[in-house]
């Protein structure tokens, strides 16, 4: 009797498992595209073709609310995308979401609207999947430092626009899903921005500048249907509070850099002058710790976008693209000087590394290393500390705190 009833137990058991897997959607992605201390967008991917009910209510209620889903196809995939925004929520407040009635409850947390309260932790990288199980050992290292969110600033999961890549993205999303969600089931939002391996052939093609939405996602199939953020035509700015002001910029993958998408980031850092921390994250660098500093694609960073990063009291700008580490000396006007720039990167999150410059050679790098790793930004008030850590959680490298 007792042998049956351990086997009907099992059994039981065994079923509902299967029954919380199939309630469970196949990935999971937030983020945001309007005021992060009110909003989220939601993404979740099912094989359900119908729009789905999304299930939400503050932490610590007892009354769900349900939201209906926006449905968009999945690239080169029987997968279907269902995204939710959510707005008018509080900020600094804890909400708690499932994709079933009966499926598994997670949680996200908005954004503060000051910094009053406590430091903003923000990881920050690129470049970050040759291999899925790279990408999953840096994630494990950013959960432990239980960062606000997340930047990657490129190159994903180097799927190259091709239908025959969609496994990379699969294996992408399952990596971000496996460990970018903490023990306690807190979904830490990502946001992205455009490289050179998110388009059609994996580099600059300056005849795909069409300027209009359909030839970009035909261009970035995967990069447009995916992320909420940045969205069309392929750059952006978040604002948290009056404390960050995020740049997501495009180094030439979807947009010239020379033209509108100047135009649009002197007009936009312009209303920006009050905010205490503005924060550029792009992909190919300025100032690279392994490609030439000659490249077109870096003297373009430098003679369109750094003047104007200088003229608005830019502190950090963030690379990637060159799969190492690298810190600079502050730079301004091409220089070394105290009251500059310092730039970080340079994309090395889930990728095999390269050989750096020497150091000792090379005018414009304080540090290179090749070497995995991510970048804590922590801002509190108007201080900024940065905090670099490999992928065994050694901590390579630290940038003291300066007041502005």
């Amino acid at each position: 009797m007792r042998k049956s009833f351990i086997s009907a137990l099992l059994v039981f058991l065994f079923l509902a498992g299967q029954v919380q897997a199939q309630n469970n959607p196949l990935a999971v992605l937030l983020t945001w595209t309007e005021d992060p201390t009110t909003t989220i967008s939601i993404d979740w991917h099912t094989m359900e073709t119908e729009p789905q009910q999304l299930f939400f209510r503050e932490k610590g209620k007892t009354e769900w609310r349900n939201e209906k889903s926006k449905t968009h196809p999945f690239p080169y995939s029987d997968r279907r995308i269902h995204r939710v925004a959510l707005d008018n929520l509080e900020p600094a407040t804890s909400y708690e979401i499932k994709f079933d009635e009966g499926g598994k409850v997670y949680f996200f947390n908005t954004m503060p609207a000051t910094t009053i309260n406590g430091p903003i932790r923000i990881a920050i990288g690129g470049d970050t999947m040759h291999k899925k199980e790279m990408l999953e050992r840096t994630n494990k290292q950013v959960v432990k430092y239980d960062p606000h969110f997340v930047v990657m600033g490129g190159d994903m999961a180097y799927e190259n626009g091709s239908p025959e890549a969609v496994q990379k993205v699969y294996d992408w999303l399952d990596g971000c899903m496996n460990t970018l969600i903490t023990e306690d089931s807190r979904i830490i939002p990502v946001v992205v921005g455009l490289g050179n391996h998110e388009v059609a052939g994996g580099y600059y093609s300056p005849e795909k500048f069409s300027g209009n939405n359909e030839d970009r996602e035909k261009y970035a199939p995967y990069f447009y249907s995916l992320f909420a953020f940045p969205g069309h035509p392929g750059y952006s700015v978040l604002d948290f509070g009056n404390y960050l002001s995020l740049f997501i910029l495009d180094t030439g993958h979807a947009n010239p850099m020379e033209g509108e998408q100047t135009g649009w980031l002197a007009t936009e850092l312009q209303k920006r002058n009050h905010f205490l921390h503005i924060v550029p994250v792009y992909h190919i660098p300025a100032y690279p710790s392994v490609r030439d500093y000659n490249g077109a694609r870096s003297e373009a960073v430098r003679n369109l976008w750094l003047p104007l990063f200088e003229k608005h009291n830019v502190k950090v700008a963030f690379e990637n693209h060159d799969h190492a580490y690298k810190r600079t000396f502050p730079i301004k006007e091409n220089q070394v000087n105290e009251e500059g720039i310092v730039f970080f990167g340079d994309g090395a999150w889930g990728v095999n590394t390269r050989d750096v410059h020497n150091v000792d050679e090379t005018w414009y790098l304080k540090k290179a290393k090749s070497q995995r790793h991510f970048i804590l930004l922590t801002i509190e008030g108007k201080h900024q500390q940065l905090t670099v850590v490999s992928e065994d959680g050694e901590i390579i490298d630290t940038y003291p705190s300066r007041n502005f």
